[in-house]
């Protein structure tokens, strides 16, 4: 059994990943930066210390989730490339799954749907496979 439908649903859902990633790295977080520091400007000198500091912390998050995404979109990509047809391969399921469930946890609606619908399909063929292996 071809494994087409759900390499390209984890090649289009890798792809969303490393989108979602450049744009955090380089759009959202030089955006907070720049509006963070702004908004502390002409305060008192103990509010912007402190102001200075939690832009700093939640830049740092920003930036971390960013390159995270960024790392994951490049394991999803090696994923897609292994998808061996007439296969089951449990390893790929499991992860379908943990990062269909990691995009519903970031809110990434899009990204859920992809993988969502890729996990599925998956699993609808492992049962196709299995039956026929046991005719």
């Amino acid at each position: 059994m071809k494994r087409g439908i759900e390499r390209k649903l984890v090649m289009i859902g890798a792809t969303w990943n490393l989108f979602t990633s450049l744009m955090t790295l380089f759009g959202y977080y030089r955006w907070f930066n720049r509006e963070g520091s702004q908004a502390f400007q002409g305060v008192e000198v103990e509010l912007a210390i402190v102001g200075t500091s939690l832009i700093d912390n939640i830049s740092r998050i920003i930036l971390t989730f960013g390159l995270f995404i960024f790392v994951m979109a490049i394991v999803n990509f090696l994923v897609g490339l292994h998808l061996k047809d007439g296969q089951i391969q449990t390893k790929i399921w499991i992860w379908l799954g943990i990062w269909a469930f990691v995009q519903l946890l970031t809110s990434d609606v899009i990204g859920f749907l992809i993988f969502m619908f890729a996990f599925v399909i998956y699993l609808a063929k492992n049962k196709a496979i299995r039956l026929a292996n046991t005719h």
